[in-house]
């Protein structure tokens, strides 16, 4: 986190400022440092890292990621559908590399563009 700021020449103040008028709530700079120095007992929300990936310009699927948390629609998708879970699930049991991910996503952006 702290690089990407640094990246986008933004102080904590700054970043934390603009978070705050995202979120329309207080988000204060000291929580920030929590985030960035990793001093927080708990993940910040999602809303606060989609906040934060919007004012840095950085991907909030990959944030999300590295919370442990899912992305909004990702998790709704699962919520919702038991095919989707049970896809997934499967997935997961087959062990998959990271290169089997990759090829499985071509394979269906192939798919889609049929």
């Amino acid at each position: 986190m702290k690089a990407l700021r640094l990246e986008a020449k933004l102080s904590q103040r700054e970043l934390a400022s603009r978070v705050a008028r995202r979120l329309g709530s207080g988000f204060d700079f000291t929580y920030l440092s929590k985030i960035e120095n990793d001093r927080v007992e708990h993940p910040p929300s999602t809303a606060v890292i989609l906040a934060l990936a919007a004012e840095l310009d950085a991907d909030g699927d990959e944030l999300l990621a590295l919370a442990g948390k899912a992305p909004p629609d990702v998790g709704e998708l699962l919520k919702k559908s038991e095919g989707a879970r049970l896809f997934f699930r499967s997935a997961l049991d087959t062990g998959l590399s990271e290169d089997d991910w990759k090829r499985l996503l071509e394979d269906l952006q192939e798919r889609g563009a049929e």
